[in-house]
Formats: structure tokens, C-alpha cells, sequence
């Protein structure tokens, strides 16, 4: 996928550590999962996004 020049991770667009927080924010989760995703569990999910 790199080979083709397409983003691996949230890094290269430009998010740092110190933005996870704001964006997890302005998340808006959908229904229709098994459960929502509490603020905290949006950041942890963000920050695997990072490596």
C-alpha cells in the first residue's frame, strides 16, 4: 500500500498525540454496533491508529 503512496497511518496526515483528545471529541459514534465507544476507549483507538 505504500508502494502506491497511500497514508498507513494518522501520523502522516499530520495528527500528533497532543490532537487525539479534540478529535476523539468530535466523534460522533453511529449506532448500530455491539456498543458504543466511551471517549476514552475512541482515544485508544486513535493512538493504535499513530504506529
Amino acid at each position: 500500500m505504500s508502494e502506491l503512496g497511500l497514508v498507513m497511518d494518522i501520523r502522516e496526515l499530520g495528527v500528533t498525540e497532543e490532537m487525539l483528545d479534540g478529535i476523539a471529541a468530535g466523534t460522533i459514534a453511529m449506532d448500530g454496533g455491539y456498543r458504543a465507544p466511551d471517549h476514552g476507549e475512541i482515544v485508544e483507538i486513535l493512538r493504535a491508529s499513530m504506529a
